[in-house]
């Protein structure tokens, strides 16, 4: 009887860290500019911030990939990333910022 009520408990919280099936996964968002009838859905924006020293490269990398997820979320097929006006800054930390526009084009038949 304990025994089950345990797998019970162990497939309940299992489910319930499962990622939804109905946001879509960044990868999904293509990085290139779209195609003439594609709507537009925004401008998008990010900073990320961390306490350790981390390569500006690297840190870019991570608010562009977060800047991806949040288009993702609105529905978005493709993010043109607007290029960075400065290079991430280094003083208690690092930091760096990414924007850039959201688009939805329709599906190709």
């Amino acid at each position: 009887m304990m025994r089950g009520a345990l797998i019970s408990l162990v497939l309940l919280v299992a489910g319930c860290a499962t990622p939804s099936a109905t946001v879509p996964a960044p990868s999904a968002v293509l990085l290139e500019v779209p195609a003439d009838h594609c709507e537009p859905l925004g401008a998008l924006a990010v900073r990320m911030s961390t306490e350790l020293l981390a390569p500006e490269d690297a840190l870019h990398t991570s608010a562009v990939n977060e800047l991806r997820r949040r288009a993702a979320v609105h529905g978005a097929t493709h993010l043109v990333v607007a290029r960075a006006s400065s290079p991430a800054s280094m003083a208690y930390g690092t930091t760096a910022a990414a924007s850039g526009v959201a688009y939805r084009c329709p599906e190709e038949r």
